[in-house]
Formats: structure tokens, sequence, C-alpha cells
């Protein structure tokens, strides 16, 4: 099936998927959720060659490439791929080849051409491949790892030419002249590199002021930070300037009652973010363009205009290159612009969009995996005149493949009303790796969702959330404002979630892991008595030294998610073991050596 009539009938589907009752009152709803769809959204799946005459869509729930023939307006050759690769990030190198990052393939796949995609070789680079960039002196493609691994490879074909070893949770990499510039995802902090690959400079978008609301009747606003996290997507604009689309912790007091989860100026605690780093300068946060939930992608064209996908709210968002400017200094993270500096607000109605690039002629493709198709908007149409919305798109070009939807997946990234959606605090099912403070818990870590979820209940530091029930009762309904969640969000939230796994380890050093292997599981340290099983939990709540009984976490990926302790008070393992980590109540380690507790810390690394 193809067309609009596919069209109508998967926006039907969509409609029909979230419908609580059935048409028939005699007729009892299916016992069993419709099998799991899709995986979490990571945003920049789609590239358009620089001759603008393809598209190539990595197809991350589906586990393929598909190319498309922008000037035939058809889709073109479909490369399936092993099931669980996960296609993500893409880059085109001088010779016309496509290279695509196999996020849990764990490889780097080289096609031929944008319209034909035969493989010419697939490379293995390390367990979680993430950005990529082509540098045209060296013909070498640079590829950042969540393992802190970046690797260069020739474009040509063979092996990697260099290794290096640097921080965690890697993201985007981007060439700039002799230098690289690499982002972290969860910090947003941006790594400098010189031609050596030594780090010369670290640096974060800057914190900005903003307004939370009055606590009591009577008190004055107060002024809370507004700190960068979660850095989706950073590119190069034509004249040099990197522009980090990401997110923001609105800091401050929230509280666990019903729409608890609001912050200032009435909207929520996490808000995007614009930061703008010129050539040899600081980063700037300016003005922030584009509102809503999820900024997964961004793409300039020629004159550096720029569009945002906002997946969570459903929309992309364009605006002009004269509007990138002026400070974020607006204490309620406002755009004071007026409509013609807003840009064009785009809803095509197809399910949340994931990608977005622009063609030399200044056209805009969109990428919409639901269904599966790309729109594209003219340039006439993103300028003809000032505003939102936009027009309807000049084209949609319906690619190969039976329509997708998982109402759980739906929930997670959709946006609430307070302005954010699951995945703003767990982005790609994981964590943001910030501590939130509560009114009436203090302050708690946000915990990762990835890694067999349903078999660790019950749920929070506390325990105090029985299942996966209770908690969307009592934070997605309640807390995030999000609406009684539907009998098909119920059932089928918890399996989707379940299908996410838990980040791949870190192997550096075995023999150092096996020493540390025998210290966890010595009965001196006593590690293995809460930490056990296949989850290394037992699920069991203890007062560990901090004063508070607290839920025992799975060990699974637990090096990816610093920092550490319920309160965020280690950064690093090897802190977990120092003075806020509490002391020989939380397993007995005061007996170790320094060299044990590097053994004992590499081994975590591995889990």
């Amino acid at each position: 099936m193809n067309g609009p009539l596919r069209t109508t009938l998967s926006l039907a589907l969509i409609a029909s998927c979230t419908n609580t009752t059935t048409s028939d009152p005699n007729e009892l709803p299916s016992p069993e959720p419709p099998p799991s769809w899709g995986v979490p959204i990571t945003g920049a799946t789609m590239l358009v060659t620089r001759d603008g005459t393809h598209a190539v869509v990595a197809d991350p729930d589906r586990d393929r490439i598909v190319s498309v023939d922008l000037v035939r307006k058809a889709a073109g050759d479909v490369l399936p791929l092993t099931a669980g690769d996960e296609p993500g990030r893409l880059v085109e190198d001088g010779a016309g080849r496509i290279h695509v990052a196999l996020r849990r393939g764990g490889a780097i796949v080289t096609l031929a051409s944008a319209s034909s995609l035969a493989i010419a070789q697939r490379r293995d680079v390390c367990p979680e491949p993430r950005g990529l960039a082509w540098d045209a002196t060296t013909d070498l493609i640079h590829v950042a790892c969540t393992g802190g691994e970046l690797v260069s490879l020739p474009a040509a074909g063979g092996p990697a030419v260099r290794t290096l070893l640097l921080d965690r949770d890697l993201r985007d990499v981007i060439v700039s002249g002799d230098r690289l510039l690499v982002t972290r995802f969860r910090s947003a902090e941006l790594l400098t590199l010189d031609a050596a690959g030594a780090v010369i400079s670290r640096v974060r978008p800057p914190t900005v002021t903003r307004i939370v609301p009055e606590v009591e009747l009577g008190q004055s606003v107060p002024l809370v930070d507004a700190i960068p996290a979660v850095a989706w997507r950073t590119i190069a604009l034509p004249d040099g300037r990197i522009v980090i689309s990401h997110q923001r912790q609105v800091q401050g007091g929230i509280r666990t009652s019903p729409g608890g989860y609001r912050s200032g100026c009435d909207g929520g605690p996490v808000e995007a973010a614009m930061t703008v780093v010129r050539p040899g300068g600081a980063p700037e946060a300016v003005v922030p363009r584009a509102h809503g939930t999820l900024p997964v992608d961004v793409a300039s064209d020629a004159d550096g205009n720029l569009a945002f996908v906002l997946a969570g709210s459903g929309r992309v968002q364009v605006v002009p290159v004269a509007s990138i400017g002026g400070r974020d200094d607006d204490k309620c993270g406002e755009d004071p612009g007026d409509l013609a500096a807003r840009g064009r607000l785009i809803d095509d109605r197809l399910g949340a969009p994931t990608a977005v690039g622009f063609r030399p002629d200044g056209d805009l493709v969109i990428f919409h995996p639901e269904l599966p198709a790309i729109t594209i908007h003219s340039r006439d149409q993103l300028w003809s005149s000032g505003g939102v919305p936009a027009p309807p798109p000049s084209t949609t070009i319906e690619l190969p493949g039976p329509f997708g939807y998982d109402s759980g997946r739906a929930l997670f990234h959709g946006q609430t009303g307070v302005g954010l959606a699951c995945a703003s605090c767990h982005p790609e099912g994981r964590e943001d790796g910030l501590v939130w403070t509560f009114a009436e818990l203090g302050p708690r870590r946000t915990q990762s969702l990835a890694g067999h979820i349903l078999r660790r209940a019950p749920y929070h530091w506390g325990g105090d959330m029985a299942d996966l029930g209770m908690l969307m009762d009592q934070v997605f309904t309640q807390r995030m404002a999000g609406g009684a969640a539907t009998r098909s969000q119920r059932l089928s939230l918890g399996p989707w979630l379940d299908r996410i796994p838990a980040p791949a380890p870190v192997v550096r050093d075995v023999a150092a892991i096996e020493r540390g292997r025998a210290v966890f599981d010595d009965a001196e340290t006593a590690c293995t008595s809460c930490h056990n099983g296949e989850l290394l939990t037992n699920s069991m709540k203890f007062d560990v030294g901090k004063g508070v009984p607290i839920k025992v976490p799975s060990l699974l990926g637990v090096g990816a998610r610093a920092p550490f302790m319920h309160d965020g008070c280690a950064a690093t393992l090897a802190d977990r073991f120092g003075a806020c980590g509490g002391g020989d109540a939380h397993g007995k380690t005061s007996q170790l050596t320094a060299a044990q507790l590097a053994d004992l810390v590499a081994l975590l690394e591995s889990l």
C-alpha cells in the first residue's frame, strides 16, 4: 500500500493504538500488547548528499539503510542490516562514499555511493560508535564512541590508523582545521584536540539564570541556575561557528506532588537550549530560537540558516541566520524576537521527526521514522513570509516497509503538560547524569532505565514505586502532568523499555579486571552480599552509611553512570570509595590498598 491511502491509515492506527476501549462494547480488549517496535530516539540519522541529489536514511528502528532520490522524488535501494545493528550517524567523504555508524553493531559500514547501497567494507571500531566526521586533509573518518574511544580510519578502507582513549560518553566529532572537536553527550562538554590527539581545552555551554515559582504565597521569586546538559547534536556552520543543540536543567527544588515537575515561568525543569562557539572564542549561550522537547538534531544551509528537530514536540523549527545571536539572559528562557526572527514552525503530522537536512538549493528534508517517510519543504515555502506555522510540505516520499508504532515508545518521547518528556531526563533510555533536588527527598541522581528494567522493581532510590504501573501513575500522570496513561501505553511501555540494553562495558586491562573480580567476590569486602545474581542487585533497601535506606542498584553498565551514589556525590568510581561513599557500611573496603581499589574500579567499568 502506498501514497495518501497508507498515510491516512497509518495516522488512524496511531489514534486507535492509544484508545483504552474497543469499538464494540461487548468485545474484550486483547490481553497482550502488540510486539514492541522501535528503539530510543537518538536523532541525526539522515544525510543529504553534498550535491543534493540523494538522502540516505539510517533507520535504526528497522535495522536498515534507505536511499532516496531527491531529483526523481522516489525511494531507491534498501540495504537490510543485521538485527540489532541500530544504524546511527552518517557522513559522506570526498569520493562520495557514505559511512554509517552501527551503534549496537560496534562497526562502521562503508557504502560505495548514496545511489547504490552496496557495502564496500564493514569495520569493527568500538562497542558503541556514535559520532562521525570526514577529514578532507587526511582522508580519514573519525569515529567518537560511548566508551571514550576516538578511532581514525582511512576513508578508502583498511584498519584504524589511530585510536585515542578519552573520556567516556563521546557524542559528535567535528573537523576544524588540524584540530578535532568532540562533544560529550550528557555533560555537553566540548573537547578540543590538537593534531597529535592531545586534549588542549575543555569547555561547557554557559550556565544561565532562570526564575522558579514562589514556594509560598508572599515570598519573593528566587533566581536559580540553569545548567547545560545532554548535547543531542553539534554541527559546524559554514562560517566556522559551532552550534550545540542541547538541554538545560533548571535547578531548584521540585516536588513529588501533582504537577510538581513544573519549574520556572510555569514551564518544566528541562528546556531546549542553543550554544554557539566562535573560532577561538568562548561558548556563548544565545537566545533560544527553538522551544520544545528533545532537540535531537540540527542542520544548516549554505547561508547558515538553521533547522532544529524537536522530536518530543513533533515539529521542526527553522530560523534565519540573522536571528542567531544575542545573549540568553531572559529569566524565563523565552524568545523575545518577533515572528519573522522565529522563522517557521513545521508540523508534518506524521509522527515524531528525528532527522533533518538541507539541499544546496535550500530545500529542507525531514525524516519521519514511523510512517516511514521523508518530507521536502521548498526554500520558497520556508521563507515566503515570517511567522508560524509553515505550509504543507512540497513532497512526501514514503519509504518501503510497513508502518511502525509503539504506544510505549510514543509515551516515552512525547511532551507532557510540564514541557518535558520521559526521554528528557532519560535520553536514549539511559539517564542525564544530573542530580535533582526534591523538596521532600533531597538530592536524587537520575537512574538509568536501560538493562532489564522489568526485573528491577521496586523503582526509585527509595524503592517506593512497587511496579511500572505505579510509577506511571505517580510520575508521568501526576508529577509530569502527562494525563492518564491509556491501556495500550500501560501494556506497551514496560516491554519496550525492557529491550534497551545496558551501556556496553569498557574492557582495557583484562588482568586488572580479574584481580578486581577477586576483590569484589571476597567475603571480607562483602560486595556480593548485595550486588549478586545476573543483574548484580538483590533489589533490597539498606542504609549504606548515608543516613537513609537506599535500594541496591544494578551494577550492569555502572561505569557509564557517573556521578555515583544516590546523591551524585562521587564524580568518579574511585571517588565512590572516598569520603562520600558511606565507608565500611557500604562494603568493607577500608583495608584495601590503592592498587586493589584501582583493580576494583577496572572491574566495575567492565560490568
